[in-house]
């Protein structure tokens, strides 16, 4: 990828586009569903497809917009108890009318306490693909749509082969999936947030010499827009899945040492969403890890107060930087204690220049 296309590209969590389409300005209101109790709810809401700015499933191909991202994170677990968290991240960028592709794959072994991860990049738009996508790259692949998705992907000995379902309907963020950002740029943005995940991760690589099948639950994002001015700043994102059914989604964008933007969502286990403003959640630093490979100093653990609830997210292993041509950021597999359990991955963003 050349100079002028690599300082657009960095995550998510966010966290991505060239293609076919083009991004729709919003035209009216957004209703993305009520509720927020865990017990509450209609359960009719699992039925049917949320209603906004993001048009689905459509608005799972690419856009012509300068950034665009297609997200995947989730854990994994083996028979005999094995655990393995995963990011998979295809990104398409436009800088100066030159298209350009990236894709991220990273496994964590959890048992092990090892993080691996590997990257490609090229010139050139993604597929076009009607209601979906089919992103190849690198050796990695992705395609699917609607809520069905199947993986390939790598790093260093270990390979992995996934098919996603979606459990749930999708979460337009932002209150119907667009928000313009007051410090300049916009960004269209759903997620599907729990979807099953059964596959087989090889220990050895492609064609190793064990072949070992895992099941859990993925999470995706699909986020497209004028994001720069976002990916400059810097960000931490959770993406949070409890084991009762619930799920939330945190961000905070940072700049000039506070908050430019916080926001989010919680979707409760009969598929009703509430969306989260600054006032609406507190995340609170616990700790901090220094990279040994370039010095440079992220967050470490976080109590989350939210929807009631204290939280408490914990890295499976410390290290899980990744340094790629087009950012080094941390992003990894968590645990989630306290008030509720489960497991969420965070991502960081801008801690390291």
């Amino acid at each position: 990828m050349t100079r002028a296309i690599r300082p657009l590209l960095l995550s998510a969590s966010l966290g991505s586009l060239l293609g076919c389409g083009s991004a729709r300005a919003p035209t009216g209101a957004a209703d993305a569903g009520g509720g927020s109790d865990a017990g509450g709810g209609d359960a009719g809401l699992c039925d049917k497809s949320p209603v906004g700015f993001v048009s689905l499933p459509a608005d799972d191909g690419a856009h012509s917009v300068p950034v665009e991202w297609w997200y995947w994170t989730g854990h994994l677990e083996t028979p005999d108890g094995g655990r393995f968290g995963f990011e998979e991240v295809f990104f398409s960028m436009n800088e100066g009318g030159v298209p350009g592709q990236a894709v991220h794959h990273a496994i964590t072994d959890v048992g092990n306490g090892t993080f691996h991860y590997g990257s490609s990049d090229q010139l050139g738009a993604p597929v076009a693909v009607p209601d979906g996508y089919d992103l190849s790259l690198g050796g990695m692949t992705a395609k699917g749509g609607g809520g069905h998705d199947t993986l390939h992907g790598g790093a260093d000995s270990y390979a992995l082969d996934l098919t996603l379902a979606a459990e749930k309907p999708p979460v337009l963020q932002y209150d119907g999936g667009y928000t313009s950002y007051s410090f300049g740029g916009d960004t269209y943005y759903y997620s599907r947030e729990r979807m099953a995940a059964t596959g087989t991760i090889a220990l050895g690589g492609d064609g190793g010499s064990e072949v070992v099948p895992v099941s859990g639950t993925a999470w995706f994002d699909h986020q497209w827009g004028a994001l720069d001015n976002a990916i400059a700043t810097g960000w931490d994102w959770f993406a949070i899945q409890l084991d009762d059914d619930r799920e939330l989604m945190l961000f905070r964008i940072r700049a000039n040492g506070g908050t430019a933007l916080a926001s989010g969502s919680y979707a409760n286990a009969q598929c009703a969403v509430t969306q989260l403003g600054e006032n609406d959640f507190q995340i609170s630093q616990l700790g901090s890890w220094t990279s040994p490979h370039d010095g440079c100093v992220y967050p470490s653990g976080w109590t989350v107060k939210v929807a009631g609830m204290t939280l408490t997210i914990t890295p499976a292993v410390l290290d899980q930087e990744l340094k790629t041509p087009e950012a080094t950021y941390w992003e990894g597999d968590s645990t989630v204690s306290g008030d509720a359990t489960g497991r969420a991955y965070v991502e960081l963003t801008g801690y390291c220049p």
